[in-house]
C-alpha cells in the first residue's frame, strides 16, 4: 500500500509558513495514524471476544440456545462477551469518525488557513466540512469530497453523532434465520433515525471493514495530493 510522506509535508509547511506552523500541524498529523490504529485495535478485539464466545457453537441452533438461556452459565458468558464486544465496536466507530476531523486540522494548518483572516475558524469549528469549504479547488478538495460524500461515511457520521448526543445505537449479537440476510448471526447495528433520515439495521463486520479500508486508501490519496499541492507552491 502507498504511503503518505509526513516528513515532506512538515518540511513544506515549515518552508511556506515557518517553524510555528510546523509545530501546529504535527499533533493532528500524528493523531491520524494513532486513531486509525485505535480503530483497528478495537475492531480486532471485538472480533476476538465474540469469536471466543461462539467458537464452540458451530450451527445456528446452538447459537439460538445461547440466546434463550438453556445453559445459564454459557449464556451469561455469551452476554458478557456481547457487552465487551459492543464497547469495542463503539470505540472503533468513534475513532474511525474522528480520523476525518484530525485530517481537517491537518489541512487547516497545511494551507495556512489560521493565518488568513477570512479563513480562520474557532478551534471548536475546525471540522472536515468547514475546512472543505475553505479548500482551494484541485485534487485535495476532490479527494476530500470522495471521503465525506460516500454513503458509508454519511452512515458512520450519523451513527457516531446519534450515539454521542442522543442515545446509543446498539450493536447486539443477532440471529437471523430468514435466509435473506447476508449472514445468519453476528453483531448487528440497530436501526435508527438521525437528522430526518432513517438508517436500517446493518451487520457490523462488513460495514466497518469496508469503511475502514476505504478511509485508509483515501487518507493516503489526500495526503499525497496535499504534498504535491504544497510542493508546487514552494
Amino acid at each position: 500500500m502507498a504511503k503518505w510522506n509526513l516528513k515532506q509535508l512538515r518540511d513544506s509547511v515549515e518552508h511556506l509558513y515557518g517553524r510555528d506552523q510546523r509545530l501546529a500541524i504535527t499533533p493532528s498529523l500524528d493523531s491520524i495514524e494513532q486513531r486509525q490504529g485505535f480503530a483497528s485495535y478495537h475492531y480486532q478485539e471485538a472480533v476476538r471476544i465474540i469469536t471466543d464466545a461462539t467458537c464452540t457453537q458451530d450451527n445456528d441452533l446452538q447459537i439460538a440456545l445461547l440466546f434463550f438461556g438453556f445453559d445459564e452459565e454459557a449464556s451469561r458468558k455469551f452476554q458478557q462477551a456481547g457487552f465487551q464486544a459492543a464497547a469495542h465496536i463503539t470505540a472503533c466507530v468513534q475513532s474511525m469518525h474522528t480520523v476525518a476531523d484530525m485530517l481537517a486540522h491537518s489541512l487547516y494548518y497545511a494551507f495556512g488557513m489560521n493565518l488568513v483572516e477570512e479563513k480562520i475558524l474557532a478551534p471548536h469549528r475546525i471540522g472536515i466540512r468547514a475546512v472543505y469549504q475553505r479548500l482551494p479547488d484541485g485534487e485535495v478538495k476532490e479527494q476530500v469530497n470522495v471521503l465525506v460524500a460516500h454513503n458509508d461515511f454519511v452512515y458512520l457520521s450519523a451513527l457516531t453523532n446519534h450515539s454521542k448526543h442522543r442515545s446509543m445505537v446498539k450493536a447486539n449479537y443477532s440471529l437471523d434465520l430468514t435466509g435473506e440476510a447476508s449472514s445468519s448471526h453476528g453483531l448487528r447495528f440497530s436501526g435508527f433515525e438521525y437528522d430526518g433520515e432513517r438508517y436500517p439495521e446493518r451487520w457490523v463486520k462488513p460495514t466497518l471493514e469496508s469503511e475502514y479500508n476505504r478511509q485508509a486508501v483515501l487518507v493516503v490519496n489526500i495526503g499525497q495530493a496535499l504534498n504535491a499541492a504544497l510542493t508546487s507552491d514552494n
